[in-house]
């Protein structure tokens, strides 16, 4: 009997270990989660409030390049992705060439990755070529604005 108490808390004691390391890290079957997007183009983003957001929920993407906040659909097969023509646009900022550029980006983007090495968990956008669209970290709760 005590050998199976021992067993039993030693058990429970490992899931408790392990649901701990896994609840930091974002569910890579699935696009989801809040992202800061650090570089469109392989170049560093103007504006640091740059955000995306995927809710595999409903289906819809919403970002932030500075002055708008948009949203569209997206479809997700297999890391094959498909980004609808944001909307949302309504208004004219200072920095809207700095939208109109992640916008347009947006638009080249065909597959996704995360990656979760030394330097932390990223979302990476990729085109049809493989390059790197848009590379993003992901945010944690504390960090998190729902644009």
């Amino acid at each position: 009997m005590k050998k199976l108490k021992l067993i039993l808390a030693t058990l429970t004691a490992l899931l408790m270990v392990s649901a701990c390391a896994i609840a930091d890290k974002p569910n890579t079957r699935y696009l989801s989660g809040n992202w800061q997007i650090r570089t469109l183009n392989g170049e560093p983003t103007p504006d640091t409030s740059a955000r995306i957001r995927f809710d595999p929920n409903t289906h819809q993407y919403y970002a932030f390049f500075g002055c708008n906040h948009i949203q569209g659909n997206y479809r997700d097969f297999r890391h094959t992705l498909h980004l609808s023509q944001p909307f949302g646009i309504d208004k004219m900022c200072a920095n809207i060439e700095d939208e109109r550029t992640g916008t347009g980006t947006l638009g080249f983007v065909n597959s996704w990755r995360i990656i979760n090495d030394t330097t932390g968990v990223r979302l990476q956008l990729l085109d049809k070529q493989h390059y790197v669209r848009v590379e993003a970290r992901l945010l944690k709760d504390a960090d998190n604005e729902q644009h």
